[in-house]
């Protein structure tokens, strides 16, 4: 039997790892690779393509809707509202449809008598004769108003007894409808209603506008303590850089007290609100604006 010498195994084994190493030299760089397969689909991989990213929404305006059956001529609909010593209105903004008709059921709260002039804005705020009011509004007393909203407005009431105008007991009537602008404009700005709360906090909290509107600012405080609203460029606002032109402010906002003011947002933004009397702005109380998409 032939049995192969050590000193032969060893140089069989030697001359087998030299091929070896010379076959991974010429795969190695350089060279190209040597495949058992092509590495394409006959594996049976599927191709899947990858959906583009759906954008995100951007912000859009929250305008007010009718959830109330709008009255006729023939069938009002009856909106209670008061009149209290403070010389506030509650409410002081009201909601009607284009065309509606309204009665208004008015009733003193107080001690103090009042009055309910209602129209044109211009018309209810400066007392104008021949505008629609019920006069001599006394302690517990009530008297009705019946007004028809021809037009998209603007419209408000007013309290015209000595001094109480001149406090700020006014109202505002948002018309709305499909033939009512939506975006404000310098001529006809469009109201939003800002409340203001013990709690230190704004309702709402956020808004959204259209770039380059024009906004009529209603702000109550419906707390008991003092506040301020105080409105432009955030970064402005945040550090109370008040200059009545880029950054405006309605101060002294005492309890049940409406105060109001008009911008135009012509900038970039981002645009906010903010309280700064003592350790409020500190608590949270500010509100964020932003320019809408739509």
């Amino acid at each position: 039997m032939f049995r192969a010498r050590p000193s032969l195994v060893l140089l069989a084994m030697a001359s087998a790892v030299a091929l070896m190493s010379a076959g991974c030299a010429r795969s190695g760089a350089g060279a190209a690779p040597t495949w058992t397969f092509s590495p394409t689909a006959t594996t049976g991989a599927v191709a899947v393509a990858t959906p583009a990213p759906t954008p995100t929404p951007g912000p859009t305006i929250a305008y007010p809707t009718i959830d109330f059956t709008p009255g006729t001529v023939t069938s009002p609909r009856e909106v209670d509202v008061t009149a209290d010593d403070d010389l506030n209105f509650s409410p002081n903004v009201i909601v009607v449809a284009q065309g509606e008709t309204v009665t208004f059921k008015v009733t003193t709260v107080g001690k103090a008598d009042h009055e309910f002039m209602i129209g044109p804005a211009d018309a209810a705020f400066t007392d104008t004769e021949g505008t629609p009011e019920l006069e001599g509004l006394e302690k517990g007393h009530s008297q009705s108003l019946t007004y028809t909203f021809t037009g998209s407005g603007p419209f408000a009431f007013a309290c015209h007894e000595p001094g109480h105008f001149e406090h700020g007991m006014k109202g505002w009537i948002l018309v709305v409808g499909p033939n009512v602008p939506r975006t404000g404009t310098v001529t006809s700005p469009r109201i939003v209603h800002i409340d203001m709360s013990d709690k230190l906090k704004f309702d709402p909290s956020s808004l959204v506008v259209a770039r380059g509107e024009t906004i009529h600012f209603v702000i109550t405080n419906s707390g008991t303590v003092t506040h301020e609203l105080a409105l432009g460029p955030a970064d402005k606002v945040a550090a109370d850089q008040i200059d009545g032109k880029v950054v405006v402010e309605a101060d002294e906002i005492a309890a049940g007290m409406t105060k109001d003011l008009v911008y135009t947002f012509d900038g970039a933004g981002p645009y906010g609100y903010a309280c700064h009397e003592p350790g409020h702005f500190e608590a949270g109380m500010v509100g964020t604006i932003v320019l809408a998409t739509n």
